[in-house]
């Protein structure tokens, strides 16, 4: 028996089969770089690499459309879905197979997104435009090339970064203090609802442990079961004040939350923080909780909004804890105060 495809089911096959060479070609580009960057270690990773992040995905989805619509017949909405194809599957394979983060996927995707659609509306222009199929093979070729070298000239900038949270509680300075220096056990259940730490995974503070008082004792924090590090105290006012220095002495968070983002690396360096302890009223305190780091990629301005983000749930989260603790302890001492 014969099987006769249709003049109209020719092209259409035709076009399916070139969309998955198309793909099949940019994630084989797309793995190539990613491996060639993570086994040189130019910098610890992707992150603070501008081309990789911006310029790589326009070129990919580019060059997806490119093969996918030969004869220019597709519609603006082959252009539209084509980065949000390349980029689910990108992260799905680099989560089963890399074991990439969800942080490090949830920072490429929006701007891998973004170039893609610029990449293929560019491509479509052009093509309406009439330029020539060398243009865009030499553009496909070179680019990518020009923008690794002339990037790995650029310096990075290294950008202080002053992130801050406050909160209200009904508690006195001195209620307040003890919850601010130390909590040794902390309930998974304790603090505030984020995203950071309820849907993106990164896990809740379970204790505080101060080892020593005033200027020079060393406090361990504790976040999940797998991280740790250490917190160097700097300053000590009671009832006002506590300052500290961040020390990553082990890799614990960087192996659990992302390993291309060190919190003191190349790209990255988390380094101080502070409660300050101001009254409001006779029982409203107000405390503040300062984290200061240092950003140093080529592309600080998305780097920071990141941090805004993620810092600020977890700055949230422990003001929170103290806020409930502290306010605890105050109902208390009302309670056993208060007239019979």
């Amino acid at each position: 028996m014969e099987h006769n495809v249709s003049p109209a089911g020719a092209p259409r096959e035709r076009g399916v089969r070139a969309l998955a060479v198309g793909f099949a070609l940019a994630l084989v580009i797309a793995f190539s770089v990613y491996l060639l960057l993570d086994l040189s270690r130019a910098g610890g990773a992707w992150f603070g690499t501008l081309w990789f992040l911006a310029l790589l995905p326009a070129l990919l989805c580019a060059l997806i459309c490119y093969i996918g619509d030969p004869d220019r017949s597709r519609s603006a909405g082959f252009y539209w879905s084509v980065p949000l194809a390349l980029v689910g599957i990108v992260d799905a394979i680099a989560f089963q197979f890399l074991h990439e983060g969800v942080i490090c996927l949830l920072m490429l995707s929006p701007i891998w997104i973004a170039s893609g659609w610029a990449g293929g509306f560019l491509l479509r222009s052009q093509r309406k435009s009439g330029a020539s199929r060398a243009t865009l093979h030499s553009g496909f070729l070179i680019i990518p090339l020009i923008a690794g070298v002339v990037e790995a000239e650029v310096p990075r900038p290294h950008e202080p970064v002053l992130l801050t949270r406050s909160i209200l509680v009904h508690a006195t300075p001195g209620e307040i203090w003890p919850y601010a220096v130390s909590n040794p056990s902390i309930g998974p259940h304790e603090g505030l609802w984020t995203i950071t730490h309820d849907i993106i995974g990164l896990p809740r503070p379970r204790a505080t442990v101060m080892k020593g008082e005033g200027v020079g004792a060393v406090r361990t924090a504790y976040w999940g079961d797998a991280i740790d590090f250490e917190e160097q105290i700097t300053q000590w006012i009671p009832g006002q004040s506590l300052a500290w220095k961040f020390s990553f002495s082990n890799s614990s968070l960087q192996d659990y939350t992302d390993k291309h983002i060190s919190p003191d690396g190349a790209f990255l360096k988390i380094d101080s923080g502070d409660y300050a302890i101001r009254p409001v009223s006779a029982d409203i305190t107000q405390i503040t909780l300062d984290t200061r780091y240092i950003a140093m990629t080529h592309v600080n301005p998305y780097a920071k909004l990141w941090g805004e983000f993620l810092l600020g749930d977890t700055e949230n989260n422990i003001l929170a804890i103290i806020k409930d603790r502290a306010e605890a302890a105050h109902a208390r001492g009302e309670a056993r105060g208060r007239p019979r």
